[in-house]
């Protein structure tokens, strides 16, 4: 099992795109199926973001990994993935760059910045409903993804931006059946594709599933592991839960709610504390138009996770309204507003102390699948 974890990205990387080129060529020897084995998706989120605390850094929260630019112009995220599947093998290759690539990966070297997600998979059963996966892949944790357009609010929620994006190591996925999915998790660490030096630990997570019907959607994700090397190991304990009920087709609820610990030092038996929660209410005025509110709150005083502009555990909550026009099939423009409070002086306005942050963001987003 340790022997696994010590593959470096590199390689399994070279071993995805290895394999897809030797089972591609081999099934374009065979007469070609009306449905291509090899699909491919782009993705382009240009925005403008204006941050009435007048922010002084290039980034300008500190707890936040997407369109955190502002007075000017950017690209947060684009994306070419490819995705490629023959029996019982499939392998997914995303490449990307963009103001959240640099943010979000920035613990990570260069090179590796540019990989969305590399990773391959075998199905262990005929029904293929039984998957083993291995590299780089999306997490399993949360509502919402990186890319802006498949979530309900162009800015994240602080639980969203705060947990996971990816993980790196291996999957075992069940589709038990058209309700029910279960995932079994074991990684090199919390949102991190190199492993953690010095640490022989690897982490682990699970995921339960259920989806009633096209109305309600519960899940419930775990993660358990260390981000430290063994001397300093602090074992963390997180648990992320959401439900999605869509009642009538013009309405939607998302909730979601974290809570975690981790441990203050090594071998201690007190535990740092942190949660937060976010929901989001949609309603579409036609299938084109729609907007969305949100309400959250987030609470991290010991600064396991988070920090506020003053480098301190980050304890805020806020609302967020946007309004989104859907142009052609390809094409999404969003307008977003977002008031954040602290019950002190979490924020800098104009580099003193503030209670409060306002920004607002525009965004125009290209998606092809």
């Amino acid at each position: 099992m340790m022997v696994f974890f010590k593959i470096s990205f590199p390689r399994i990387l070279l071993l995805s795109f290895l394999s897809s080129c030797i089972l591609f060529s081999t099934f374009a020897q065979d007469k070609p199926e009306p449905k291509s084995n090899f699909n491919y998706s782009a993705f382009l989120d240009g925005y403008y973001g204006y941050d009435f605390n007048n922010p002084t850094e290039k980034k300008r929260l500190p707890f936040l990994f997407n369109h955190t630019r502002s007075d000017q112009f950017a690209i947060n995220l684009a994306l070419i993935t490819g995705n490629f599947e023959i029996g019982r093998f499939r392998s997914n290759l995303g490449i990307q760059q963009g103001t959240y690539a640099q943010d979000n990966y920035s613990a990570e070297p260069k090179i590796l910045r540019w990989f969305n997600q590399a990773n391959i998979g075998f199905a262990l059963n005929k029904r293929k409903s039984l998957w083993l996966d291995a590299g780089l892949m999306p997490s399993h944790i949360g509502f919402e993804s990186a890319i802006s357009s498949e979530n309900n609010t162009l800015s994240r929620s602080i639980i969203a931006e705060n947990s996971p994006y990816f993980l790196t190591g291996g999957k075992l996925g069940w589709q038990a059946n058209h309700q029910w999915y279960f995932s079994i998790w074991v990684t090199n660490g919390w949102q991190v594709i190199q492993g953690i030096e010095g640490n022989s630990m690897p982490s682990f997570g699970t995921q339960m599933n259920f989806k009633k019907s096209e109305e309600l959607t519960l899940n419930w994700s775990t993660f358990i592991g260390n981000n430290y090397n063994d001397a300093n190991r602090r074992m963390r304990y997180f648990s992320n839960h959401y439900a999605i009920w869509d009642p009538t087709g013009d309405w939607k609820i998302i909730a979601g709610i974290d809570i975690g610990w981790e441990q203050k030092n090594k071998n201690s038996t007190t535990l740092n504390f942190w949660a937060g929660g976010a929901m989001i209410v949609t309603y579409d005025f036609n299938p084109n138009l729609k907007t969305s509110f949100r309400g959250e709150f987030y609470s991290d005083p010991q600064e396991v996770i988070a920090l506020n502009q003053n480098m301190e555990g980050l304890q805020t909550s806020g609302f967020s309204l946007n309004l989104d026009r859907n142009i052609g099939e390809n094409l999404i423009f969003r307008i977003e507003s977002r008031y954040l409070i602290s019950p002190n002086e979490q924020f800098l306005k104009d580099s003193s102390p503030s209670s409060s942050n306002l920004f607002v963001l525009v965004s125009v987003a290209f998606h092809l699948n």
